[in-house]
């Protein structure tokens, strides 16, 4: 089943009820969820529901009772699993699953983990039922045709009616004006307010700044200077060009410019706007900006006013002072948390990527409790955590999306506003925009409030997907799985659709009795043909052109790489990557190969991956200094990264990731005991970046060092290469006995290379294990009891990518 239905109006009873058959059939089923975040949250209401026996999680860092009956996880740790254990033939360990949940199913269209999603779908068993859950999602049919395709039937259920209907409202000059009303009516126009500085700029841009001041001085003056400065013949050319200019629109043009400058309103403060919403009863609300940075002074400037009673004061700092118990002595008087310990009784607080686990979970509980007026947040808190808000205001209609600044998307609009309202207690929500020099206002709203984007695949062939799915002799299989994507279907959908135009075209133009060409009507008699074949073919999955020669590409450079041998089937180095599934899990397996981490001690192991966790490619401070062993890793690093990277261009694929050469030190200081604000004082991140880096190499390291269990482990593997090689040449020639001891040479180096290093990632993982990293991979077992309630402390180590580029860009 496939729900499409707005934040708020029940799309997780249909979850529910699923778990709830489940469970009375004596069935398993697993939750899977986009964040860690929110895999937390479900596995404490499913706890609450069915009792701690009865619910697992599996997030990668935590590992609790993952044969439970019903399991919550990350959509990574699901497609791991199913690719670990045969893909589309069905993993043994989900014989005893009757549903998938998947939530949040619009991240099938992201960049970065959308053909996680697609894996996921395409190689789960057929007898398990999907139930996929989206509040943006337009093409649901689609999605939901697709899915039928390629796993089974699924039914489809479309609700677009709000649970609370939502008030749209514009803060001008001080005043909350309401655009569009509950209904969808037009109440309120702005035309030509908003976006004054854009225009200016636009037509300034690259002209000399003598020409600018001109224009400030006004028309007038301009004319009585250039009178007094020119001779009647250049009078006689100054009114040829000037009738010229009009002719051209120039002097239109420059005086749209002037009253563009002249017509600058300021933009509202966050404390104004707030204040507006609380003389409204429009509080509680949730005010979104685009980058941490952006959040932080936002929140910081609101201080200057007060929102809550002096006993909600009191009782604010004393929870502060319970969960301030929980943190690691050293990091109480991290920068974050006193900004938000000064921010809290207010009833102000902040929420980002880079906050520390604790303080958001300390923030999402005291915003529940209904302790906070307004909580200062990236988009990040959009995505699926249960906070709604009487009001929400999206104080940039535009963000950096990693490559330019842009608008924000239907969807993403939606995604924000769809906090706004609670269900039962508000009987309107509220979404409100600020006015802004830099967004036309009626522009941008008719963008923002338009029809959702489609959800488009975003889907690759990944290095790990095709090991994993290889079959000796067998290319056909791949070519299926890769026929079976969403993005196969909708290149499919998208040619089926322009032969049709084409031939309803010409059918019109025949009718109507016009000429048509020769060529074009071989054209349309051409496309009948091909859509006929289609059709005698629709069960079929078929693997477009490009889609092909992205799959021979990768399965190229696996051969030519040494993953796939000259007999079709996997190497030791295959084997391996096989089960590493970080996107630069290649350049880990060459450096294990190629033993240019023999030498490390394990702080510099965890040291190494930690570069493959950064992938942000922005100017970094950082004042560590590498040392002489890793220096040499960096450069042999180097010398793999070209050598894999050419051989991908060569196939036109850019699959591996490069590493940030700004970044390196962090793990290798946390292993020797460098506190967090030693950290901080060494490098340009923030506290909650430190932690989820830490955390994510700790994960790497784990994966890489189970995968080198798993490969020593192989009974089919070692046994049979280990063996001595014979001796008494019979049947053989001397060259290939030579050849022989040569393989078993490298064969029994590669063995004792990978039984030492086993336990050195164990080691390595075990010495990023302390303080509060220790702590935040023990949640959610770890709770604070705040008024006889238990709370958890979560470690949500979820990210938006482009917070930080967003946060440059603020700051040039």
């Amino acid at each position: 089943m496939l729900v499409a239905a707005p934040t708020g109006t029940g799309k997780t009873l249909v979850a529910e009820y699923a778990i709830w058959k489940a469970w009375q059939q004596g069935a398993r089923v697993i939750y899977t969820t986009p964040l860690k975040a929110l895999s937390n949250q479900k596995f404490r209401d499913l706890r609450a529901i069915y009792g701690p026996e009865a619910v697992g999680l599996v997030t990668g860092d935590i590992v609790e009772r993952s044969r439970a009956a019903i399991v919550i996880m990350t959509t990574e740790v699901y497609r791991n699993m199913l690719l670990e254990e045969g893909g589309e033939d069905g993993a043994s360990s989900l014989a005893d699953v009757a549903y998938v949940v998947f939530d949040e199913l619009h991240y099938l269209s992201d960049p970065e983990r959308g053909p996680v999603w697609e894996e996921a779908i395409i190689c789960s068993p057929p007898h398990v039922q999907l139930v996929g859950l989206s509040a943006t999602v337009s093409n649901a049919q689609e999605l939901a045709d697709w899915i039928s395709r390629v796993h089974r039937p699924v039914a489809l259920v479309v609700h677009e009616e709000r649970a609370v209907p939502l008030e749209h409202y514009y803060f001008l000059d001080g005043k909350l004006h309401l655009v569009q009303d509950a209904a969808g009516r037009r109440v309120e126009r702005f035309p030509n307010v908003g976006g004054e500085a854009r225009l200016a700029r636009r037509y300034a841009f690259g002209r000399d700044w003598d020409e600018l001041e001109l224009e400030d001085r006004g028309a007038k003056e301009v004319e009585e200077q250039a009178a007094s400065e020119t001779t009647a013949h250049d009078r006689q050319i100054s009114a040829v060009a000037h009738e010229e200019a009009v002719d051209d629109g120039k002097v239109k043009t420059r005086a749209k410019a002037r009253r563009a400058r002249l017509a600058f309103r300021r933009a509202p403060e966050p404390g104004e706007v707030l204040t507006a919403l609380r003389d409204a009863d429009l509080l509680p609300c949730l005010y979104f900006l685009p980058g941490r940075r952006a959040v932080e002074e936002a929140a910081m400037s609101a201080a200057r006013h007060l929102f809550t009673t002096p006993q909600e004061q009191e009782r604010i700092r004393e929870e502060i002072r319970i969960w301030l118990e929980q943190l690691p002595p050293e990091d109480r008087n991290l920068q974050q948390v006193h900004a938000l310990v000064n921010l809290l009784p207010r009833g102000l607080a902040f929420h980002h990527a880079g906050l520390l686990p604790g303080l958001k979970v300390l923030v999402e509980t005291l915003f529940a409790q209904g302790h906070l007026r307004a909580v200062f947040a990236t988009d990040t808190l959009a995505l699926g955590i249960n906070m709604p808000a009487r009001s929400v205001v999206v104080g940039s209609l535009s963000k950096f999306d990693g490559v330019e600044m842009r608008l924000l998307t239907p969807n993403e609009y939606r995604q924000l506003t769809g906090r706004a309202g609670r269900r039962g207690m508000d009987v309107r929500g509220a979404a409100v925009i600020p006015y802004s020099p830099w967004e036309p206002f009626e522009e941008a709203f008719a963008h923002v409030t338009a029809e959702l984007h489609p959800v488009s695949s975003s889907f690759v062939i990944r290095y790990n997907s095709i090991l994993n799915l290889w079959r000796e002799g067998d290319i056909e299989h791949l070519r299926r799985i890769c026929a079976s994507s969403l993005r196969e279907y909708q290149r499919y959908r998208a040619w089926e659709e322009q032969e049709l135009h084409l031939i309803r075209q010409v059918e019109h133009q025949l009718r109507r009795g016009r000429k048509v060409s020769r060529k074009k009507l071989k054209a349309a008699e051409a496309a009948v043909r091909a859509l006929e074949r289609s059709q005698r073919r629709r069960g079929w999955l078929q693997l477009s052109r490009e889609g092909k020669e992205e799959l021979e590409g990768t399965v190229f450079v696996l051969r030519a790489l040494g993953y796939i041998g000259r007999d079709d089937r996997l190497t030791l180095r295959g084997r391996l990557l096989r089960s590493i599934f970080h996107p630069a899990g290649i350049l880990i397996v060459e450096l294990i190969m190629d033993g240019v981490l023999d030498e490390l001690t394990p702080a510099e192991l965890a040291e190494v991956c930690s570069w493959f966790t950064f992938d942000n490619d922005r100017r970094l401070y950082n004042r560590h200094v590498l040392n002489s062993r890793l220096r040499e890793v960096r450069r042999e690093l180097k010398q793999v990264e070209k050598r894999i990277c050419e051989m991908e261009e060569m196939a036109g694929l850019a699959l591996t990731p490069r590493i940030v050469p700004e970044f390196h030190g962090v793990a290798l200081s946390w292993a020797r005991g460098m506190s967090l604000n030693g950290l901080l004082r060494r490098i340009d991140l923030a506290e909650g970046d430190i932690l989820m880096l830490l955390n994510q190499t700790i994960d790497l390291l784990q994966q890489v060092q189970g995968a080198i269990g798993q490969l020593l482990d192989a009974r089919d593997l070692w046994p049979e290469l280990l063996l001595s090689p014979s001796t008494d040449g019979s049947g053989l020639s001397r060259n290939a006995i030579k050849q022989m001891r040569r393989q078993h040479a490298e064969l029994q180096e590669q063995h004792e290379r990978l039984t030492r290093l086993r336990p050195m990632f164990a080691q390595a993982s075990a010495s990023l294990m302390r303080g509060i990293i220790l702590q935040s991979r023990t949640v959610p077992s770890m709770v604070a009891r705040i008024a006889g309630e238990e709370l958890p402390l979560d470690a949500e180590e979820d990210s938006d990518p482009h917070e930080a580029l967003q946060d440059l860009i603020e700051g040039a």
